[in-house]
């Protein structure tokens, strides 16, 4: 069960990527969210919750378009579990990585640059780093 829902997300991840329309991809990244909570495969959901969140914000799914907060998950929510697992490394990174996404698809570019600059700040976090 986790390969495959590793291969899921993986397919969500590169999905975006390689240009897929969003409305498919936003239902299929719904269904795949719903299957990682249904499965138990919390440490694969928190990281592709932000992605399938990202998504759907594309799509309009959002009060704010730079805020991670809408069907699929609550941006402060997300980050008080963070918080809470002692900040799950990938979790947090994606979190990142889309909100920067989100930045420059509508146009806050400095926002972004300031987030990009933060994710550069986790790696020095990461267990092993120097």
């Amino acid at each position: 069960v986790e390969s495959a829902m590793w291969s899921v997300s993986q397919y969500m991840c590169n999905s975006i990527v390689a240009g897929k329309a969003l409305k498919p991809l936003a239902v299929d990244c719904m269904t795949y969210i719903e299957q990682m909570r249904t499965l138990k495969q919390d440490y694969i959901l928190h990281q592709s919750l932000p992605f399938a969140q990202g998504v759907l914000n594309l799509l309009g799914d959002a009060e704010d378009p730079l805020k991670l907060s809408g069907s699929a998950m609550v941006e402060e929510d997300f980050l008080a579990m963070i918080e809470s697992s002692g900040g799950q490394f990938w979790s947090s990174l994606h979190l990142q990585i889309f909100k920067s996404m989100m930045c420059s698809f509508f146009g806050d570019f400095e926002q972004g640059a300031k987030l990009a600059l933060e994710r550069g700040d986790v790696y020095e976090k990461k267990n092993g780093s120097p």
